[in-house]
């Protein structure tokens, strides 16, 4: 699966501002596994007391559902 064509350019650009770069290639099944788990890790890192979590897997539960 080629993300860079599966994934909207406003997905691919949030990665891109939590430091995942998405390239113009086929990804296989486990590197898009390590693609959701680094921003899921991303999400988790955050804090609950001002809700940003909840914030975080609003903006990228679409993208983690298309990597998955």
């Amino acid at each position: 699966m080629n993300l860079l064509k599966e994934l909207s350019v406003k997905e691919t650009e949030l990665l891109k501002d939590i430091g995942i770069n998405i390239e113009d290639r086929n990804y296989d099944k486990e590197e898009r596994k390590k693609v959701a788990l680094n921003v899921e890790e991303f999400i988790i890192s955050h804090s609950t007391k001002n809700n940003d979590i909840s914030i975080l897997q609003d903006k990228y539960s679409n993208i983690i559902y298309k990597l998955i």
